[in-house]
């Protein structure tokens, strides 16, 4: 089994539950998600950030309970970007991202290059909140099996060159070429329990989501 680390930036848009279901996981700290998971009883694995968003006394209460060593505020890379080359530095082969999305979109887009980084192909990064699971699929088939917490799942090119195959969708697809700027694959659903997806060519963003009811 690949050894899987979970990765907390904030506290923003959580999934239900998640400290209580996943108390006894791996987890790593990105700046403020440290001091969240301290306070949840978590111990990091490791911690990562320039700690920019706590402040003075939240930072001395960190240090405390776990050594942190800051990054510089002015860096060429954000603290998610070198927390999950940390987490790829340990080995983790899978990572689950929380909090890294609902916040800045330039954020949530260098998030969402971070699937693409060609390094990182041999991983599965996930982004998840409570409405949304996003991973990047590269060329190969995938099984997959109906969740039914998020009964939406889209299909997204993330490069110019991608062919695509959908069986056991509400809608189908056989070799279809995705062009960018197309919605073609937005918001399909499963037609039944397990499902496959071939991507031929190209890299895919998955999104698995649903609606929030007030």
């Amino acid at each position: 089994m690949s050894k899987r680390i979970h990765l907390l930036c904030s506290d923003r848009y959580l999934p239900e539950g998640l400290f209580e279901t996943l108390k006894d996981a791996e987890w790593g700290g990105v700046d403020r998600g440290t001091k969240i998971l301290l306070e949840q009883g978590i111990q990091p694995t490791f911690t990562v950030g320039d700690f920019d968003s706590v402040t003075d006394a939240e930072r001395a209460w960190i240090s405390e309970h776990i050594a942190i060593s800051p990054v510089p505020a002015e860096k060429a890379d954000t603290d998610l970007g070198l927390a999950v080359a940390e987490a790829v530095a340990h080995g983790y082969k899978e990572i689950a991202i929380y909090g890294a999305t609902g916040g800045r979109l330039d954020h949530f887009m260098g998030a969402m290059q971070l699937l693409k980084a060609p390094s990182y192909q041999a991983c599965r990064i996930e982004l998840i909140d409570i409405q949304n699971e996003i991973t990047l699929l590269s060329k190969g088939c995938y099984d997959i099996q109906c969740k039914s917490q998020f009964p939406y799942i889209s299909f997204v090119p993330a490069n110019e060159q991608v062919t695509l195959s959908l069986k056991g969708f509400k809608y189908d697809l056989d070799e279809e070429t995705l062009e960018i700027g197309t919605t073609l694959t937005i918001s399909n659903e499963f037609h039944h329990e397990h499902a496959q997806i071939n991507v031929h060519e190209g890299l895919v963003y998955q999104i698995r989501s649903r609606d929030m009811t007030e």
